[in-house]
């Protein structure tokens, strides 16, 4: 693909397909205001990663997928329990599930680090902060299959989500079910947060879950444009920080994502205000 070498090409692909998905769950997820949230399951998922880890006694993405996906959805559930239970509020919430996991998180590996059982950091600094270079061709694959999954899923769940999204008591006052639609959304989220970690990291995935669809909204008001847009700007800011990291290894990938990422904010930004300080001078002349 374009000359490069086949490794690169297979990761470039992959990534770029996180990046997409990361823009289409992240419109949803923006427009529910849930960027907290998703903060919260990134962090919520490196206990997960370090359970699948140990469990398979070295480096094995499928089990550490299972387990940041379980860690994931029961920072969900406390998010989601902890203010009806008690008198805390959603925000005091994520805050505390997103310290209290990520402490967990870091303590574990470092205990799995300092075991002597497996050796050097463990491969962690890659789910911190992203290193899709170090990923294996059957990696890539089982990211790509996870993230088409979900973007399946969501094109056959599109009206209701959309639906949810945007007014989700009147579809309850419907009889339609809001409730398994608004979970389904979740576990969507959870799921794409956990498949981008290798590639983005921890640290990073919540800023390509969140800037794509906030670049995408100062484009267009059409809500089909805004996800076609925030996939695009996703995947083609996933796809050049991994070239970057690929070119010099010290340029860490999902921190070039994110850079780019918010490169194209600002320079649509920019656009914006242009477009709209020329109109406004045009309407004071006429």
């Amino acid at each position: 693909m374009f000359g490069l070498p086949y490794n690169t090409a297979i990761v470039l692909l992959g990534t770029a397909l996180v990046g997409a998905t990361c823009g289409i769950i992240g419109t949803f997820a923006v427009l529910r205001k849930r960027a907290l949230t998703g903060d919260a399951l990134a962090h919520a998922s490196l206990p997960g990663v370090c359970v699948g880890y140990y469990l398979a006694g070295g480096q094995n993405l499928a089990l550490q997928f299972a387990g940041a996906f379980l860690t994931g959805l029961l920072a969900v559930w406390i998010i989601r329990v902890l203010p009806r239970i008690s008198k805390t509020r959603t925000e005091t919430a994520v805050a505390g599930v997103l310290s209290v996991f990520f402490g967990a998180g870091i303590v574990l590996s470092r205990l799995i680090q300092n075991s002597g059982k497996f050796g050097g950091r463990a491969g962690f600094d890659a789910f911190l902060f992203g290193s899709p270079g170090s990923l294996l061709e059957r990696d890539v694959y089982l990211i790509g299959g996870a993230c088409l999954l979900t973007v399946v899923i969501i094109a056959l769940t599109f009206r209701l989500s959309v639906g949810v999204t945007f007014d989700a008591e009147f579809l309850s006052v419907q009889g339609l079910p809001t409730t398994r639609v608004d979970w389904l959304q979740l576990l969507l989220l959870t799921t794409t947060i956990v498949v981008g970690l290798p590639a983005i990291g921890v640290v990073m995935i919540v800023a390509l879950i969140i800037t794509p669809a906030v670049t995408a909204r100062l484009w267009s008001d059409r809500f089909y444009q805004i996800l076609l847009i925030s996939a695009g700007i996703g995947a083609g800011a996933s796809a050049v920080g991994a070239l970057l990291s690929s070119l010099d290894t010290r340029i860490p990938a999902g921190a070039s994502t994110v850079l780019v990422c918010t490169s194209c904010y600002l320079i649509s930004l920019g656009i914006r205000q242009f477009a709209r300080t020329f109109h406004d001078l045009e309407r004071i002349s006429n």
